[in-house]
Order: structure tokens, then sequence, then C-alpha cells
């Protein structure tokens, strides 16, 4: 996908969604963890690495 979500913040610059400075093109948006109780425990099951990553190495690993 290459249209922008609207009212979605993205701050990860190497996921492959990420769009100018702050825009996710993703088509839908999954964040779990369903036991999170602080922010510090979400993710975003979304989240793909960008083979063109701005930052490598970046130290993910799948």
């Amino acid at each position: 996908m290459d249209r922008e979500i609207g009212a979605i913040t993205c701050f990860a610059k190497n996921c492959v969604y990420h769009k100018g400075q702050t825009a996710c093109t993703a088509g839908t948006i999954e964040v779990g963890n369903s036991s999170a109780c602080k922010s510090g425990e979400t993710q975003c099951s979304t989240f793909k690495l960008n083979d063109c990553a701005v930052d490598k190495p970046c130290g993910c690993g799948d």
C-alpha cells in the first residue's frame, strides 16, 4: 500500500510502511499485546523491516 492512514503517527522509520516524517502506509494496523498495562508493553505486529532501512544495522531480528 502507498496511501497514508490518517490520524496514525509513526516514528518507526525502518518499517516498510513508514513514509515521510511520520506517515504510515500500511493497509491496516495490528497492535498487541492483549495483556499490556503500559505503553512499553505494546507492540506493532504490522511492523516489517525495510530492506533499505535508514539506520542499518538497527539490531533488529526476526
